[in-house]
């Protein structure tokens, strides 16, 4: 991820939570062609982890490049928020394939779906759960715990 990043002007940040902040992840340009994108592994998911990962990357691809995006700290209906949001839905599971997202019953379809679709299950879940498809703690077994090495 931060190699991939690097290669085109974006420096990726991890950093352990910050005691008090709801930020789980930050977008800022720091030159006219460098942004930096920080990821404080807040919930410690691979749900979480992948959805600020590409929500910050549409905030750095899709908006203004004088804008510092800090997640929780903008209002819940900023149209620029509402677009990153949907930006890291799509990357994720794509539109085509929300018919067949809806349909899932059990954790057996959603290894299946996963697996067709490329992602990990952990993120077929919390797509799942942020719907109201499934509820909160539904599934949680199939999230991936991400911790952060400190040789960072």
């Amino acid at each position: 991820m931060r190699d991939i990043c690097a290669q085109h002007g974006v420096a990726v940040v991890f950093v352990g939570e910050i005691t008090g902040a709801r930020a789980s992840g930050a977008t800022r340009w720091i030159s006219t062609d460098k942004a930096m994108l920080l990821l404080s592994l807040r919930y410690k998911t691979d749900d979480h982890l992948w959805f600020t990962f590409f929500h910050e990357i549409g905030h750095i691809l899709l908006h203004g490049k004088s804008d510092t995006w800090i997640e929780n700290n903008i209002p819940d209906d900023d149209p620029k928020e509402e677009e990153a949001d949907q930006f890291s839905c799509d990357l994720l599971i794509p539109k085509k394939h929300l018919a067949k997202l809806r349909s899932l019953k059990s954790l057996g379809s959603v290894r299946t779906f996963a697996s067709d679709i490329g992602v990990s299950p952990g993120i077929v879940v919390g797509r799942l759960q942020h719907d109201g498809l499934w509820p909160a703690r539904q599934g949680n077994g199939l999230k991936q715990e991400v911790e952060l090495e400190s040789d960072f």
